[in-house]
């Protein structure tokens, strides 16, 4: 059994993000314009230094980094969450950065984990969205695996070139996920 765990991205852990983020298995889907490490830092460290109340974590397992996750509300992000539309939740956005650790069940694992993480940090959400874009079909079945519905298919207003395209709506409500 896989040991997971969410440790809070640090700016030493800059340098394997980017790596990350160029590896073609996640840049297909993170697409980014620049992964200086001074790129990263102007994004990433806002949240870091907690003036950005974004929550970024790098993803452990069996203690060996193998991805980053990150979680936020949407009504700290309004632009967001009109353009989603969906009220009271907290949004999620990971990667499996290490590709031999693609493909294996590790997503599933670490969705299934991240969210418990989610509903226990934000205990006044209804629900957990994801908007991955409609064409990674790995990403989407690591969602429905934990129990997400698709709640819709549609572009998304958003400048960051990761939503290009269509993008398909998950949402786990809290209440289906205390059941489950």
């Amino acid at each position: 059994m896989t040991s997971l765990e969410f440790r809070p991205l640090g700016r030493a852990d800059l340098q394997l993000l980017g790596t990350w983020l160029a590896a073609p298995h996640v840049a297909r889907w993170w697409p980014r314009t620049d992964d200086s490490l001074a790129a990263l830092d102007e994004h990433y460290g806002p949240a870091i230094d907690g003036t950005d109340p974004s929550r970024l974590f790098l993803i452990a397992a069996d203690g060996e980094p193998v991805g980053f996750c990150e979680t936020y509300l949407h009504a700290d992000n309004p632009d967001w969450d009109r353009t989603i539309g969906l009220p009271g939740v907290a949004g999620i956005d990971y990667l499996i950065g290490e590709p031999e650790r693609c493909g294996k069940g590790l997503g599933t694992l670490v969705i299934r984990d991240f969210c418990a993480l989610v509903f226990d940090l934000y205990p006044s959400i209804c629900a957990i969205a994801s908007v991955p874009q409609a064409a990674n079909t790995g990403s989407r079945r690591v969602l429905e695996k934990n129990g997400f519905r698709l709640v819709d298919v549609r572009m998304v207003e958003s400048d960051d070139p990761g939503d290009a395209g269509p993008a398909a709506i998950y949402l786990l409500e809290r209440k289906s996920y205390e059941r489950g």
